[in-house]
């Protein structure tokens, strides 16, 4: 559910504040972790700003995003630059026996 919530708030971030021609989505499945990668071709952004400001709607989409993944012993990674385009990562532990 988790990695679900933060790939809808990823995209939506795409749709809302990048104007990417390109967007993809990778989840990937491994032993000890599952990955999702979210990755667009858009305006980008300043990472190291600081000035993260609530959306349209009043939420903080990131601060959201990695508190979510944090809270099931994950980590969310985001590199972007302006003009540059965006990736996020979100690992999270795999369940023991999930894949079965």
């Amino acid at each position: 559910m988790t990695l679900l919530r933060a790939a809808q708030e990823a995209l939506a971030n795409v749709a809302r504040h990048a104007a990417a021609s390109r967007d993809g989505l990778t989840l990937s499945y491994m032993p000890d972790v599952v990955t999702l990668d979210v990755r667009d071709d858009g305006s980008g952004f300043d990472v190291d700003d600081g000035s993260i400001v609530p959306d349209q709607d009043g939420g903080y989409g990131l601060t959201a995003m990695r508190q979510r993944v944090t809270r099931v012993g994950g980590r969310l990674a985001v590199e972007s630059e302006p003009g540059g385009g965006t990736a996020i990562s979100a690992f999270v532990p795999a369940l023991p026996g999930a894949a079965a």
